[in-house]
């Protein structure tokens, strides 16, 4: 388990959610789902985008150009339709069962046991993080900035992505706002594109690692967490 900052100040818990806190990816379990729940007429315009999709994901393109382009399917959905599906979308892959790392949620518990708040940072958007979030007793949720109109997605964001140095900038953002400082703060990550949030708080944690990033945790002392 974390130890406490040695400061009697109280401190904010930043988690990545897919591959940190949870073993499937949200936005592409959500999509499948999405797609049972679209209207025949959007068939073709689906199959263009889900082939520029996989094809922007072979060729290795960023993450944040990816998380762009993904939400370019929202575009002229009824924001709170989408909202009700997510619900419905969470409540199904929860009866699967091995939806969270339990040791993540020890974690979880450990920081709000402390009096800490615990925030969720994800390049996935509030539809599909707020079930969650409400089942862990989270209240702030850093995600992809959906732009909407008229109670419709637009299918652009209006930022960055959640995504890199988008995530640190939420962080950061985060802690001005509620005047923590980030060196008594902690954050939980498992890729690469994580590194940017970790290194802006001082407590970093990196969540079962591949080897590149396991190495670069070594060089610098970061905690590991080896969870299942």
């Amino acid at each position: 388990m974390s130890s406490l900052p040695d400061t009697p100040q109280r401190w904010s818990a930043f988690f990545d959610v897919d591959g940190t806190l949870i073993s499937i990816k949200s936005m592409f379990s959500f999509l499948d789902y999405l797609v049972e729940h679209l209207p025949s007429s959007a068939t073709a315009r689906l199959h263009t985008y889900r082939q520029t999709l996989q094809r922007m994901i072979a060729d290795e393109q960023p993450r944040e150009a990816i998380n762009r382009f993904y939400y370019s399917i929202y575009a002229g959905l009824d924001v709170a339709w989408v909202q009700q599906l997510g619900r419905d979308w969470y409540a199904e892959v929860r009866l699967r069962g091995g939806l969270f790392f339990q040791r993540m949620l020890d974690e979880i518990r450990w920081h709000q046991q402390q009096g800490a708040s615990t925030v969720l940072v994800s390049g996935s958007f509030e539809a599909l993080l707020a079930p969650l979030a409400e089942e862990l007793g989270i209240s702030d949720v850093i995600a992809a900035p959906l732009e909407t109109r008229d109670g419709l997605y637009t299918g652009q964001l209006t930022g960055l992505p959640t995504i890199g140095q988008g995530k640190a900038d939420g962080v950061r953002a985060f802690t001005r706002q509620h005047h923590l400082q980030p060196g008594h703060c902690y954050a939980y990550g498992d890729d690469l594109s994580d590194i940017p949030m970790l290194e802006s708080v001082g407590h970093p944690c990196m969540v079962n690692p591949d080897a590149q990033v396991r190495g670069i945790c070594q060089q610098r002392n970061w905690n590991i967490i080896e969870a299942a």
